[in-house]
C-alpha cells in the first residue's frame, strides 16, 4: 500500500545526508545496495524488526513512517530472492550506472544470470544509440 506522506525539504535534506539512501524525492526513496543487503541479513536475526533495522541505520520512523519501512524491507527480501539479486536504484546517471557495473564481480554470479544481464545491457545500449541517432540526425 503506497504511502501518501510527502517529505518536507528538511526531511529530504536529512535523508540525503544518510549514507544508506541513494536517491530522495518528495514521495520516493531509493536505498543503496549495501543497505539492502545488510537489512536482509539483519532481518534473519531473531527479534530484529524492520523498524529496529531502519533505526540502527539512522532512519527515523517518524520521518519515514512504519508502512514505508515494512514495505521497503519486504521489497528488499523479494529482490534478494530474485535470480538477478539486488539492483542499483533507478535514476542514477549513466556514468554512475557504468561505474557500478564495472565494480560488480560477475564471477560470483551464475553464468546464465551474468549472460542474461549482459544481453539486457546490450539491448538497452542499442536502444539508446538508436534514440540518439534519431535526435541528432532527424530526417528532413
Amino acid at each position: 500500500m503506497p504511502t501518501k506522506k510527502k517529505f518536507t525539504e528538511e526531511e529530504m535534506i536529512l535523508l540525503r545526508n544518510n549514507p544508506n539512501i541513494a536517491i530522495v524525492s518528495p514521495t520516493k526513496l531509493s536505498y543503496t545496495v549495501e543497505f539492502k543487503k545488510k537489512a536482509v541479513e539483519n532481518a534473519k536475526i531473531k527479534g530484529m524488526t524492520a523498524v529496529k533495522i531502519f533505526e540502527q541505520a539512522g532512519l527515523s520512523v517518524e520521518v519515514l513512517g512504519k508502512p514505508r519501512i515494512t514495505a521497503a524491507l519486504k521489497s528488499f527480501k523479494k529482490e534478494a530472492a530474485s535470480p538477478t539479486g539486488f539492483r542499483e536504484p533507478r535514476g542514477k546517471s549513466i556514468e554512475a550506472q557504468m561505474e557500478a557495473f564495472a565494480k560488480e564481480d560477475l564471477s560470483k554470479k551464475q553464468a546464465k544470470v551474468a549472460i542474461r544481464e549482459l544481453q539486457e545491457k546490450v539491448v538497452h545500449l542499442e536502444q539508446q544509440i538508436e534514440f540518439l541517432k534519431k535526435t541528432r540526425f532527424p530526417k528532413p
